[in-house]
């Protein structure tokens, strides 16, 4: 998949998250829903909070935020750990929007956005104490590009952290496979790294003490709230596009929307999370 189509599909839809999806808390991802959340915006900030606690965050760190989206984790960042941090993204509408909630938020100073390809970043090496990576991996073609990069900005014992979705089995008929590639295309994803090769690839690369952790639960409830969502807007969007108002693009995405929970929801794809040094 081209750069140009995952582009397209962020600067498109960026409004549609912010409205009717992330609000307040900017992140463009699933939620972590366990005892202590009492709702969705609550849910999105507990990834925040879960993964800072794996990464060991601490107030002298220098991060860099490799698919930032519009700088939701960038920005809770700074507020909450008084950090250093970077965020990168290829999409342009997304770094002015980060900055723009980077000056609203007072932390324009500790935060700075840029418009670069996590696979080749231009930063020097050993840059970085921690590389954070939110649902962003799951847009490189070759997943092993994107660790190798990593690794070369992280300093000697910097970590790595990686919310994402990964493959656990195959499609077993037409309908699995239907619903999986509608997802992936609705989503934007060239594929899903299986678990067992993503960790093969970190110890590849050189990575160490990797830990992995299964959130499929505590991210099913933003998936159900993602396909309600979807089972409402994607007949609306099917017919806005017959009539030239919207792109094919959002259709698709609704699609996605719907498939998603049933990919969770049939074990072909699960959340984790997972931490390594570096």
């Amino acid at each position: 998949m081209n750069k140009e189509t995952i582009i397209k599909y962020y600067d498109y839809t960026l409004p549609f998250y912010r409205f009717f999806y992330h609000k307040n808390s900017n992140s463009v991802h699933y939620g972590f829903w366990d005892e202590s959340v009492r709702n969705h915006q609550e849910a999105l900030l507990n990834v925040n909070k879960f993964l800072a606690k794996i990464a060991d965050i601490k107030k002298s760190d220098i991060i860099l935020d490799a698919g930032c989206g519009v700088g939701g984790s960038a920005i809770w960042l700074a507020k909450n750990y008084d950090v250093k941090v970077v965020g990168i993204t290829i999409s342009k509408q997304q770094v002015k929007e980060a900055q723009r909630l980077s000056r609203i938020n007072n932390v324009e100073r500790d935060v700075n956005f840029y418009e670069r390809d996590y696979l080749n970043s231009g930063f020097s090496d050993k840059s970085f104490d921690v590389v954070w990576a939110v649902e962003s991996v799951c847009h490189a073609d070759d997943k092993k590009d994107f660790l190798r990069e990593a690794h070369r900005v992280l300093k000697s014992g910097g970590r790595l952290v990686v919310d994402d979705g990964f493959l656990l089995r195959s499609a077993e008929n037409d309908k699995e496979k239907k619903d999986f590639n509608a997802f992936l295309e609705g989503m934007a994803l060239p594929n899903l790294a299986s678990e067992h090769r993503f960790k093969e690839l970190l110890e590849e690369i050189g990575f160490k003490n990797i830990r992995i952790y299964d959130k499929t639960q505590e991210a099913l409830p933003s998936a159900k709230k993602i396909y309600r969502m979807s089972i409402l807007s994607y007949p609306m969007a099917k017919i806005t596009e017959l009539f030239h108002l919207t792109p094919h693009l959002l259709t698709l995405n609704n699609l996605a929307g719907i498939t998603q929970y049933k990919v969770i929801k049939k074990g072909l794809a699960e959340k984790a999370k997972k931490a390594a040094i570096g």
